[in-house]
């Protein structure tokens, strides 16, 4: 793990690449594919925004109006929605691009949208207004510099939270600790899904999530392909309306389960497949087949 510190600015989007602190991994890349070409300019990347929608009619207008014009495109991946988040969408920005999701859960939809994503990039991000579009640009300056994937961080200096509960931040705090055991890392955030990376790498990362648990899945897949990660600032506010879909308990064991399974070159992501295994096997219908009597 390398540090990269430089002096700091206030909390929140906006911060100039000079001045934030990052947090790199020195991996190399995957063994399996070739020298990459070099990384043209940010001006000269092609951008895809994937956002996972459901019943955001509220919010998805305030995010689409800070989207900077660096975005080349921008994907909702709507997941069964009820109100008016497209409608509204669409007289925000009427070059959108829809996503209707088959499955169900937040990781089910940004598989989906990396899958339809079209530009040289992929960024993913909430649509309930609590990250800011406005630091996109920030995590493209690191793409555009040797990192192949990087990730907003709440608890490096320049970053922050103006939403995380008590229970989050100890759950966040655990699962980090597990993770960076596991990894040899020293990440400061694992469960945030403000992330960015090139799409030509999204094959190595095989993604299989289908709940929050991609946003931690995504991490340690990147680390099991050997990327370049950075981890930057960002500013974590609060949803602007309605209610978040996470539990905190039931998706924390998820996200532990998830880390544990993708170390698969541990002992521990072996026990924990498994552990997976049996319990496929215990849930598994059972047919008897009866002889003739």
């Amino acid at each position: 793990m390398v540090h990269l510190s430089t002096t700091n600015g206030a909390n929140g989007g906006g911060l100039s690449p000079a001045r934030t602190t990052v947090t790199a991994t020195s991996n190399s890349r995957p063994p399996d594919s070739t020298p990459p070409e070099p990384t043209p300019p940010a001006a000269c990347l092609s951008v895809s925004l994937v956002i996972p929608v459901r019943n955001e009619a509220r919010n998805i207008a305030w995010v689409l109006e800070q989207i900077p014009d660096n975005v080349t495109e921008i994907i909702l991946v709507d997941g069964h929605s009820t109100d008016a988040t497209l409608t509204t969408a669409r007289s925000y920005r009427p070059d959108i691009r829809v996503v209707r999701q088959e499955g169900t859960g937040k990781g089910n939809a940004l598989r989906a949208g990396f899958l339809a994503a079209q530009g040289d990039v992929i960024v993913m991000m909430d649509a309930d207004g609590s990250m800011a579009p406005q630091e996109i640009s920030h995590y493209l300056h690191f793409l555009t510099n040797g990192y192949d994937f990087v990730k907003g961080s709440r608890f490096v200096v320049g970053g922050g939270s103006l939403d995380i509960t008590r229970i989050r931040s100890l759950g966040n705090w655990f699962l980090l600790g597990v993770f960076n055991s596991l990894y040899s890392t020293h990440l400061t955030d694992l469960c945030y899904g403000f992330c960015a990376f090139h799409r030509r790498y999204l094959d190595h990362l095989k993604l299989s999530a289908t709940g929050f648990e991609i946003e931690a899945e995504m991490t340690a897949c990147a680390m099991q392909a050997g990327l370049r990660i950075a981890e930057v600032p960002s500013l974590e506010m609060p949803r602007r309306s309605g209610k978040s879909n996470l539990h905190a308990i039931r998706d924390g064991i998820r996200v532990l389960r998830t880390v544990l399974i993708t170390n698969n070159s541990g002992t521990s992501g072996k026990l924990a497949q498994r552990i997976q295994q049996r319990r496929r096997v215990a849930s598994a219908p059972v047919t008897t087949a009866l002889g003739p009597t």
